[in-house]
């Protein structure tokens, strides 16, 4: 059979081909701004009917469910950063109590690697600190599903507000009176070193 181009023509129409479908690509929106239009729609939801189970529900399969589409969402110039972000993650913090496990899985999975700068982080640190100090065997038990590392990095981001929280303390008081003396301690220990630093 004979070709029906020669060969450097054909990579030539190759090439052409893959450039414009890399242009059409780049063209299309991208999801996760969709994603967080869809955030945003839940929370106003969430707002005009707080007490709605299938809303609560929606907003937290919505929300970030890492700590990079976290940033992305709530981040400096992230896609829903207009100076309200802290009200969506403070609305985790309404959901709490019919959502335990829902809620504190999805805080330590943020807050095992998160990283203090921010307003975002800051205020994940403190409905993460609530959180713990609310539900102190839920927060344990999740905390030992983690490795070492990623414990010590979550106890370190909250040793950050220990300082501007009572939280703090009483996530350690409660660790105590649960007999969970090793966590109490780690806390303890961050704590210590954290004042060590801003001193």
């Amino acid at each position: 059979m004979r070709r029906m181009f020669p060969r450097g023509v054909a990579v030539i129409i190759a090439l052409f081909l893959l450039a414009t479908s890399a242009a059409i690509a780049g063209a299309q929106p991208l999801r996760h701004a969709s994603s967080a239009e869809r955030l945003k729609a839940a929370f106003t939801s969430l707002k005009a009917a707080p007490n709605s189970r299938s809303v609560q529900h929606r907003y937290l399969t919505l929300f970030p469910h890492s700590y990079k589409k976290f940033q992305a969402y709530f981040g400096t110039s992230g896609a829903l950063a207009d100076g309200n972000e802290c009200d969506y993650i403070f609305a985790l913090s309404s959901l709490q109590s019919h959502h335990v496990a829902e809620v504190g899985s999805l805080l330590v999975q943020l807050s095992k690697d998160a990283e203090y700068p921010g307003n975002a982080p800051s205020c994940l640190q403190h409905v993460m600190a609530n959180y713990g100090d609310r539900y102190t065997k839920q927060f344990a038990a999740f905390l030992h599903q983690l490795s070492p590392q990623d414990r010590s990095q979550l106890i370190t981001f909250l040793a950050d507000v220990e300082a501007a929280s009572a939280h703090y303390q009483g996530i350690i008081q409660n660790l105590k009176g649960l007999k969970e003396a090793d966590l109490a301690k780690e806390f303890q220990q961050q704590s210590e070193r954290a004042r060590q630093s801003h001193s």
